[in-house]
């Protein structure tokens, strides 16, 4: 009985999968011409070189209030889209944009206090260390 039960699923199977237009024998009869003539071309330009200042310290705070400073300090510099992340345990992150500036916060938890790694990316590296700097000292 079950070998009448799998033999007749598998004829439906095969009878589906030969009348799809989207079958295995559709696919594999498909000539060459046509897979290519559906690929699309899409070509990347590098517009600059990426300039990338970090910085450290260590405070004594815990993560959550260094990433609540860090949203107010990223505000106060006029960053955009900014975006706090507070689930994880060890670690709390803040990020934000500026023109073609990111700049991230991250406030580990260490044993006592709080080690606070800041970076910030963009195309001109003037613009990208004064932004590193002014929110190094706001820390």
């Amino acid at each position: 009985m079950s070998k009448k039960v799998g033999l007749f699923i598998f004829l439906l199977a095969v009878y589906f999968a030969s009348n799809s237009e989207y079958s295995v024998f559709a696919l594999l009869s498909e000539s060459e011409s046509e897979n290519k003539s559906q690929q699309k071309v899409v070509e990347l330009t590098k517009t600059y070189t990426p300039q990338l200042w970090t910085d450290f310290k260590v405070l004594d705070i815990t993560p959550e209030l260094c990433s609540l400073k860090g949203k107010d300090i990223l505000e106060s510099l006029s960053f955009k889209s900014i975006r706090s992340n507070l689930k994880y345990d060890k670690a709390k992150y803040t990020y934000g944009k500026f023109n073609n500036n990111q700049a991230s916060i991250t406030c580990a938890k260490l044993e006592n206090s709080t080690f606070v790694y800041t970076s910030v990316a963009g195309p001109d590296a003037e613009i990208v260390e004064r932004l590193r700097n002014e929110i190094v000292q706001k820390l």
